[in-house]
């Protein structure tokens, strides 16, 4: 069986009236479909919710989700579930159709060769508020708005010198990956994708987000668009970056994403040059200096928000 799997699900909702659907429905719905044991609930998810059901009209809704386990299959597959009503929230909803959207194996998208032409730029676009957070020295968890590239990748968390974790696309391979394959590939990432840059997308900065969630609380987050540059490497490493690309719509990006956080829009860009040969363009200079105003940051009583505009040097790996 493919693992990853991903699933287009069309859903018709039969309340008349009820309250919006909220992460934490969605949320408890899949954790009814694909339970974990009560040592692992408080541990990564084996699934991604790509987004929450989204209205499409006259009562249907489209979701997308994904299963990321490359030893175990799902307790339950989506397509068992057709013409049987799921209670989210206050919703009935009946899944009408699913339809299978991905069907490549992890030993697949790590070592078939690409296409002719390498991938070496992306654009990367949110399709919900995107969770980003670290802790400080104090153990508090801390928000970021800024989306430097290690973190859009996710983590690999190892000790005594073996791999025990991890999140994100780089870390579903840690995760779910056959052995074998992970550890070779993951040297390859963190030998040649330290070269991986980022620009902002016109028109599609990146900006501060709230989401309303349970018990009155607010999720910051961000959204926006990026563009992502591979300005060096070999062909290994190139194939290794579209990898990671694909893996990144998959799996989503930052915290949350079991509960539909994080999902994004992955868009390769195709050029003859290289970023290292594009000439950069010239910086205008005003006639005076403008003091820079700090930006207001919302939902400051709530928590403090980090917006990083450091350049990125480093590995992908936390």
């Amino acid at each position: 069986m493919p693992v990853p799997m991903r699933w287009t699900v069309i859903l018709r909702d039969l309340a008349d009236t009820a309250r919006p659907i909220r992460p934490e429905d969605c949320h408890g719905l899949l954790n009814r479909w694909w339970p974990q044991s009560p040592e692992e609930h408080t541990s990564a998810k084996r699934w991604a919710m790509n987004g929450w059901p989204s209205p499409l009209g006259d009562r249907l809704h489209h979701w997308t989700l994904t299963w990321l386990d490359d030893a175990d299959p799902p307790p339950l597959s989506p397509e068992e579930l057709v013409g049987e009503p799921q209670r989210v929230g206050d919703h009935l909803l009946v899944p009408l159709s699913v339809t299978r959207t991905f069907d490549l194996t992890y030993a697949r998208m790590l070592t078939e060769p690409r296409g002719v032409s390498p991938v070496r730029s992306a654009e990367v676009r949110s399709r919900t508020p995107v969770v980003m957070t670290t802790r400080d020295a104090s153990g508090e968890r801390i928000p970021h708005i800024w989306p430097n590239p290690r973190r859009l990748f996710g983590a690999v968390h190892r000790s005594g010198g073996g791999i025990v974790g991890g999140s994100g696309a780089v870390g579903a391979v840690a995760r779910f990956a056959p052995p074998v394959l992970a550890e070779s590939w993951l040297d390859v990432v963190f030998d040649g994708l330290a070269q991986v840059r980022r620009a902002p997308l016109p028109g599609e900065d990146v900006r501060l987000a709230e989401h309303h969630h349970a018990e009155r609380r607010t999720v910051l987050g961000w959204h926006g668009g990026l563009r992502l540059d591979l300005a060096g490497g070999e062909r290994r490493h190139t194939d290794a970056f579209a990898a990671l690309l694909e893996l990144l719509e998959l799996t989503g990006v930052g915290k949350y994403t079991a509960q539909g956080f994080g999902s994004v829009r992955v868009d390769t860009v195709t050029s003859g040059r290289s970023p290292a040969e594009v000439p950069a363009q010239s910086r205008r200079r005003s006639p005076r200096r403008v003091p820079r105003r700090t930006p207001h940051r919302v939902g400051e009583t709530r928590g403090r928000a980090v917006a990083e505009t450091e350049e990125f040097g480093g590995t992908l790996f936390d």
